[in-house]
């Protein structure tokens, strides 16, 4: 089996969490990085001995050995290096959010059409197992018709606000001109998982954007109380502001009640399912502990290209939620429902 040739660009922490899960996955080759920092370079260079370095991303994207490069600077960045990258006739894995706005999702799709080039977006949450579960209780109907869903993360952490190379010297995440934010962050995943997880199209969102502790340029805590086609609700809402942490994930059928203990990722490790049983009712506790990341990701990613496959994350999916989060901030602006086209 031939090794997939890959490269990384940008030298932060999330670019060192790819390197990692590159160099771990079979099939996949982990070729060359790309950073502006020196001190970067060396970090790659001391952890994954062999892999070239490169101080500028446009060498990186003219490597001719290079068949996926995966973009992981911020995300304000995201649709130039894109760009620059299908220009030179690479296939790209982009960090999530994929941009800043759909319109700038639909120009890189559009980009890599025109090329046959392949984009995917790394939304490693499908294959976390609370998600699994949560889409084998719906398709099994294990609480009956669920028709309230309530996925949240919601728990308060400087390590979300100092996140990156810098930490908190440079909190990305607290500042507009990088496309910071907790609905861009959390946000696409979780409205990765409602669309990808759920069989009924969201038809329309109304949604809030708070600045309260952490920010006034950025939302630190966004709610939104979505729609469903098909009759059925969704809330979806991610805080760094909680004190307390709220449930991963609360939901409510016909048949019983399923909930997910919440907080930080390593902290969504129990469930527990609540029917009722004539006059008694029956509840289960379901073991879903994992680490911080899945690496399902990847693994699923080399499989598929090995076999010429095209990768699970698509553009429908991607533009969707990009969508989604271009609606929740009408919404929480203009304080009116909005339609999800």
């Amino acid at each position: 089996m031939k090794e997939i040739a890959m490269g990384v660009l940008g030298g932060g922490r999330m670019a060192w969490e790819h390197c990692r899960q590159i160099v771990d996955t079979p099939g996949l080759q982990l070729v060359g990085v790309s950073s502006r920092s020196a001190a970067a370079r060396r970090s790659v260079g001391e952890q994954f001995p062999g892999v070239r370095l490169y101080p500028d991303h446009e060498e990186l994207l003219s490597a001719s050995e290079i068949q996926w490069v995966v973009i992981t600077t911020f995300t304000n960045e995201h649709k130039e290096w894109a760009l620059k990258g299908l220009e030179q006739g690479k296939n790209l894995i982009i960090e999530k959010p994929i941009t800043v706005t759909a319109s700038d999702s639909e120009e890189i799709f559009s980009a890599a059409e025109k090329r046959s080039l392949t984009v995917t977006v790394h939304q490693n949450r499908r294959w976390d197992k609370d998600f699994e579960l949560i889409k084998s209780i719906l398709k099994d109907e294990l609480i009956g018709d669920v028709y309230r869903i309530e996925s949240r993360v919601c728990y308060s952490s400087e390590a979300w606000a100092g996140w990156g190379a810098e930490g908190m010297e440079n909190p990305w995440r607290l500042k507009r001109t990088y496309g910071g934010g907790i609905l861009s962050d959390w946000g696409s995943h979780l409205f990765d998982q409602l669309v990808t997880g759920v069989s009924s199209r969201i038809e329309q969102v109304y949604g809030r954007l708070e600045y309260r502790v952490w920010s006034k340029e950025v939302e630190d805590h966004f709610y939104a109380d979505t729609r469903l086609e098909d009759g059925r609700s969704a809330w979806v809402e991610a805080s760094n502001n909680h004190s307390l942490s709220l449930p991963r994930w609360f939901l409510t059928g016909t048949k019983g009640t399923l909930t997910v203990s919440g907080g930080t990722p390593d902290q969504w490790n129990l469930a527990t399912l609540r029917r009722p049983y004539r006059n008694f009712s029956r509840v289960e506790h379901i073991d879903i502990h994992q680490d911080e990341f899945s690496p399902g990701f990847y693994t699923d990613f080399a499989s598929k290209a090995q076999k010429g496959e095209p990768p699970a994350v698509r553009r429908g999916e991607v533009v969707l939620v990009s969508r989604i989060i271009d609606a929740i901030r009408e919404s929480s602006q203009t304080r009116r429902v909005v339609e999800i086209g």
